[in-house]
């Protein structure tokens, strides 16, 4: 009997394994948010500020200082820019560390990944500013 035989079977046909016993289907979608995927996003806020404040009130039951959260303030990181830069020298070492770092018998592959900026092909240009008050005026989309 081969496999396609065995499949229109009778018994086969009854015993669906695409259906499950219990009648339930698998394949119901999720709401979005939360762990797992349940919940709604409509809720997603209201759930996660409740979150905090139970955390807070656990920390002013057992007479301990929460942990300060860092407010985003919008007035402070106006006008802050960071660069991600390395210098020539740097590059020039880890390059010569990369070369010779496959001859040695104890690899530390940290090392190697440590060093990759020396092989890194993007951004050409070294310096990258990151501006958080970027001009989205300009932007056009269509």
């Amino acid at each position: 009997m081969t496999r396609t035989e065995r499949a229109a079977y009778p018994r086969a046909i009854i015993k669906d394994h695409s259906e499950p016993r219990n009648g339930m289907d698998r394949h119901i979608p999720k709401g979005g948010a939360g762990q797992h995927n349940w919940g709604s996003l409509e809720r997603e806020r209201e759930l996660e500020e409740g979150a905090q404040l139970d955390e807070e009130l656990e920390y002013e039951e057992a007479g301990a200082q929460p942990p300060h959260r860092e407010q985003t303030d919008e007035a402070a990181t106006i006008g802050r820019t960071k660069s991600n830069s390395v210098s020539e020298e740097d590059i020039r070492t880890a390059r010569e560390f990369r070369k010779k770092a496959l001859k040695k018998d104890g690899v530390d592959l940290g090392d190697i990944a440590r060093t990759s900026a020396a092989v890194s092909v993007s951004p050409p240009n070294r310096d990258v500013p990151i501006a958080s008050d970027a001009n989205t005026d300009a932007i056009h989309l269509n």
